[in-house]
């Protein structure tokens, strides 16, 4: 039987697309010059001949990027998702680019990544998103396989990897502290609703809420911490429970303002006030979350101008004339009426 990519693929080790970028170029600085050796020997161990009408679809130019969230659930209802799109089209689309989502399947994300990569072809580029279903080593094991395809790709939403790759990261200076914000307001007792438990971005939110206390000499209570996982249902459903055991909290500070949405639900269907009994603060800044009654406090994340560097990120690197890197935005912390001074009772 004749053996095709798939198998010299299988045997190097690497995916379909770097052995097909190989073949369109076999002079490409895109694939490694041990990994092209390895191909060459595969290629004569398995007497391989590629097809001249697959040569030719597999070195044309689309004008797509590929947009890869390797995630099984829905992404479309995700505000930050919508924002950071936004800001990628807004490149591409005079650049004469298109761009699509690319359907992952896969028990992990690693999976879903390294099957998009033996299926996909005919993409100039790929956006890569982490997200909370990633461990830390999931995102950078799904960079890895990027890297090693030798396809021009950005990343998005992951904390700083390192890798040499392009790379856009958001920071949060010291003003955007929100734990520290509510304890010069006088708050003390503090819930964090972070997202998922095992996400990346959860630990640093940990992090962050137990160093504050720390310094501030106040001790941290588990029931303190809930995960949200950026559902406003489950934010909600988790916010009425802690309710019903104690309200013997002051301020509330979500990771997301999609969970300040159902935090506030519960606060309100308790007869609690915002601010005067609990302060809430989000994060994003999403479109909604200065419509909010009282409008939101939040973290204001550059999430359009990330999307809009992703891509810069992914055309200099098809146009060949760029050297990766990691580009820093600084997020800002957005003062609105949903906290207030803790008032004693």
């Amino acid at each position: 039987m004749k053996k095709g990519i798939r198998e010299i693929a299988e045997r190097v080790g690497v995916s379909k697309a770097t052995v097909s970028i190989y073949l369109s170029d076999n002079e490409t600085r895109r694939v490694g010059e041990a990994t092209k050796e390895k191909i060459r020997q595969a290629i004569d161990e398995l007497d391989f001949r590629p097809n001249a009408m697959a040569r030719a679809l597999s070195s044309a130019k689309t004008n797509i990027i590929a947009i890869l969230i390797p995630y099984n659930g829905p992404i479309y209802r995700s505000t930050y998702l919508d924002e950071l799109l936004s800001g990628i089209q807004s490149v591409l689309y005079p650049r004469g680019y298109g761009m699509l989502f690319m359907p992952t399947q896969g028990d992990s994300s690693p999976d879903m990544v390294k099957n998009h990569l033996e299926t996909g072809i005919g993409y100039d580029g790929y956006v890569l998103f982490g997200t909370r279903y990633c461990t830390l080593e999931d995102m950078t094991h799904n960079a890895n396989l990027l890297l090693e395809s030798g396809i021009p790709f950005s990343v998005v939403n992951m904390p700083e990897i390192d890798l040499d790759i392009d790379q856009v990261i958001d920071v949060d200076p010291p003003e955007t502290d929100v734990p520290e914000y509510l304890i010069r307001l006088g708050h003390r007792r503090i819930i964090l609703m972070t997202g998922r438990q095992e996400a990346p971005e959860t630990r640093t939110a940990l992090d962050n809420y137990r160093a504050a206390m720390e310094k501030a000499g106040i001790g941290v209570r588990e029931s303190d911490i809930l995960c949200g996982d950026y559902e406003r249902d489950m934010a909600r459903s988790l916010m009425i429970k802690r309710i019903e055991e104690d309200t013997d909290f002051t301020a509330v500070y979500c990771y997301s303002d999609t969970m300040a949405a159902g935090v506030y639900e519960a606060i309100k269907s308790a007869g609690l006030s915002i601010p005067g009994d609990v302060s809430v603060v989000g994060r994003n800044d999403s479109f909604f979350a200065g419509l909010m009654e009282p409008p939101l406090t939040t973290v204001r994340r550059p999430i359009y101008e990330t999307g809009i560097r992703a891509a810069e990120r992914v055309l200099r690197a098809i146009d060949g004339g760029a050297e990766r890197r990691k580009v820093f935005l600084k997020s800002t912390l957005i003062q609105r009426t949903s906290t207030a001074p803790l008032q004693i009772k």
